[in-house]
């Protein structure tokens, strides 16, 4: 089950397959997030990574230690992934979100 606070800002805020309703789904990037900062920490960060729709649905390059970090886990491979499988859809919204964070500690 997803806990409110989370699903708002990283699926809601990041993710272009958020549907309403679907709570006992979560991507690897949820998970990662949800397990690492608190709701009080990513609310934070988020302010310092604004999402819009056009980032929802961007298919950004491949970079296979992202991959492997958040695809690893999530429960969305079993069903298949498009972006996973050949980046012909965007990826989750953890993923977006982590991006956009190692950006920001990286300068970019």
């Amino acid at each position: 089950m997803k806990i409110p606070d989370y699903t708002a800002l990283i699926c809601k805020g990041f993710c272009a397959f958020y549907r309403e309703g679907k709570e006992e789904l979560h991507c690897g990037g949820y998970e990662i997030l949800r397990h690492s900062l608190t709701s009080a920490e990513l609310e934070a960060l988020s302010s310092l990574c604004p999402c819009s729709d056009t980032l929802k649905h961007q298919i950004p390059p491949e970079e296979e230690e992202m991959r492997s970090l958040v695809c690893g886990t999530c429960a969305f491979a079993a069903d298949g992934c498009d972006y996973r499988e050949d980046r012909s859809g965007p990826p989750c919204g953890g993923y977006h979100f982590l991006r956009l964070l190692r950006a920001v500690r990286h300068g970019g």
